[in-house]
């Protein structure tokens, strides 16, 4: 299993080309939500590695990776271990595909003047204000539903290989609740609202029709400030489509990695 370095820290990632011809397809790289780690994108991870080269990280305490001392915040400390990965994999012309937490981490990642800009930005169920500790009970409520649903899957099992079943599984149903509290004061801290409109690059957001943690009237709110974006409703989904709805899901996130390739 693939691991780099931060700041001291060992941080994990997955890599997965299942690709027949590795130079065609954009680069995809995941960032997941609060407590969350790098199997809520499992069922991406498994669709899009067909035809893309597609990496997932696990953010410090999360999944597999070493826990840092100390309070994170999103725009830097997540942000910048962001930035490192990248930097350790050389990548050049990627997507950057955020949900939740995770669409505050990319949104800084790319409004930030050190780092390689992707050419494009998808954001999932997330906000420019992440005040999500208001929201707690109910995130950490889908949060452990979601986990239990991907555990049940078959396509989470064709995912992982009979000998690290056990392993993933430990870790999703041990997600320790220090993580998440620290997510959510990190959350409550992250505020580029001021700064949103900067985002200049292609934007597709994504939202459940059902999310009350972050409802489709704020995403389509700051979507109206985006200066190139635009947005999709996933039907019968709350605050996770990717799990929820991952049919759908991957058509709409399929169509606009093609427009982006088209047109880039």
């Amino acid at each position: 299993m693939p691991f780099f370095q931060y700041n001291g820290v060992k941080l994990h990632y997955v890599d997965v080309d299942n690709r027949n011809c590795k130079k065609k397809g954009i680069t995809l790289l995941f960032i997941h939500g609060a407590g969350s780690s790098h199997i809520s994108w499992a069922l991406q991870l498994r669709e899009f590695s067909k035809s893309h080269r597609t990496i997932a990280i696990d953010l410090s305490g999360h999944g597999q990776s070493e826990d840092t001392e100390g309070e994170v915040s999103i725009d830097e400390g997540y942000t910048y271990e962001v930035d490192t990965l990248v930097k350790h994999l050389n990548l050049d012309e990627f997507i950057l595909i955020g949900h939740s937490m995770g669409g505050g981490v990319a949104m800084s990642y790319v409004l930030h003047d050190k780092t390689t800009t992707p050419i494009a930005l998808v954001l999932v169920d997330t906000s420019p204000d992440l005040e999500l500790s208001k929201l707690a009970t109910g995130l950490v409520k889908e949060a452990v539903e979601n986990k239990i649903f991907l555990l049940k899957s078959k396509i989470f099992e064709e995912y992982t290989d009979t000998y690290k079943i056990k392993k993933y599984e430990d870790e999703l149903r041990n997600a320790t609740p220090i993580v998440m509290q620290r997510d959510l004061v990190a959350c409550d801290k992250f505020d580029i609202s001021g700064r949103i409109s900067e985002i200049d690059i292609p934007t597709f957001i994504i939202v459940g029709e059902n999310d009350d943690i972050i409802p489709p009237t704020v995403v389509s709110d700051f979507k109206n400030r985006l200066p190139r974006a635009d947005l999709a409703i996933v039907r019968n989904a709350d605050h996770a489509p990717m799990i929820e709805q991952p049919a759908e899901f991957n058509r709409l996130l399929q169509k606009f990695i093609i427009w982006v390739e088209n047109n880039h």
